[in-house]
């Protein structure tokens, strides 16, 4: 409950008061983008504080850059047929990732790892 109301709060924050503002952020992905992917993938708490933290450092006195979202996951691997691609996952420790040889079974556990939050803006991108 307390998630569907802060990813509300933030995209109508999108849609209607940051085109007023303009483009300000000094990060990539803005703020508000950072926020609405934190909340989707963490809990809100932890995603609360990381928001607080970028709005907070979102100034004059610090570099800026870019900075993906970051999450603690347990992925599982859906064997299915392609379909759009919304958000890529990206291990942040690529020693932990191993190839598996996924059989026909359709489901496979993966170990919990930090993974860095990117967002796919093309519309025409195919697994």
């Amino acid at each position: 409950m307390i998630k569907i109301a802060c990813l509300f709060a933030i995209e109508s924050y999108q849609c209607y008061i940051s085109p007023l503002l303009g483009a300000n952020c000094r990060y990539y992905p803005s703020c508000s983008e950072y926020a609405k992917q934190t909340y989707l993938f963490q809990n809100p708490l932890i995603a609360t504080l990381k928001t607080l933290s970028r709005i907070l450092t979102c100034n004059q006195f610090f570099k800026g850059g870019i900075v993906y979202p970051s999450a603690f996951l347990s992925l599982q691997v859906n064997v299915f047929k392609p379909c759009l691609v919304e958000y890529w996952l990206i291990p942040s420790n690529t020693l932990n990732c191993l190839s598996y040889n996924i059989p026909n079974s359709t489901f496979l556990k993966i170990k919990p790892q930090m993974f860095q939050i990117i967002k796919n803006y093309s519309k025409v991108s195919r697994v």
